[in-house]
């Protein structure tokens, strides 16, 4: 019994440790002016424009899968319709990738390498990062073929981030289902496993192993 207790205190240690010092959370520290920030921050008001924005300026190279979001070229190509109404909008990463591989190539040939989905961009790098790295991606990232695009348009540029966020991040409802499955899978696990602990002998003997 003592056992089943370490166990599972080891358990929940080890759940809470990871979910509240997240190890994937970005930890570099950069500069945002606080009324950037505050654009970046409001989903609500700004993520529309945002969209607007990233697709005037960010959609040659990248896309936003998780919102239906490709690069221009896939956007133009007939196959793409036909593909969504089979799929859905949100195509299967495989079936985008094997479909629009020439599409890709062209961009790595361009750039030395295929330019990233940013679906989840924002939750990876954190807002402050990519404010500093649309405005000015040289110095962000020396020796990156990112073209500075945004340069001189900081608040435009809180915009985008906005919408990456509004994408990258569930919504309150959402999060709160996500929140209470993960309590819940944990505490199953637990209790499956304080239960397993104890009736052990009984499982064994029954399997013939004991």
């Amino acid at each position: 019994m003592i056992k089943a207790i370490f166990f599972t205190a080891i358990t929940v240690v080890f759940f809470y440790t990871i979910w509240i010092n997240n190890i994937f959370a970005p930890h570099e520290r950069y500069e945002m002016p606080a009324q950037h920030a505050k654009i970046a921050d409001d989903v609500k008001s700004y993520a529309k424009e945002g969209k607007q924005l990233f697709e005037q300026n960010c959609q040659s190279c990248h896309s936003v899968r998780y919102d239906a979001v490709y690069i221009a070229s896939v956007q133009a190509n007939p196959k793409l319709k036909t593909l969504q109404e089979k799929y859905g909008k949100v195509l299967p990463r495989n079936v985008y990738e094997s479909v629009f591989h020439e599409d890709l190539m062209s961009l790595k040939e361009s750039f030395g390498k295929v330019p990233p989905d940013l679906s989840t961009i924002y939750i990876v790098k954190g807002k402050e990062y990519l404010y500093n790295f649309i405005l000015d991606p040289q110095k962000v990232l020396p020796g990156t073929s990112m073209p500075a695009v945004m340069t001189g348009r900081p608040e435009e540029t809180a915009k985008i981030i906005a919408y990456l966020k509004s994408v990258a991040e569930p919504s309150p409802e959402e999060k709160g289902k996500r929140v209470l499955m993960g309590v819940g899978t944990i505490a199953y696990l637990i209790v499956m496993g304080v239960l397993l602990w104890i009736y052990r002998g009984r499982i064994l003997k029954r399997m013939g192993l004991h």
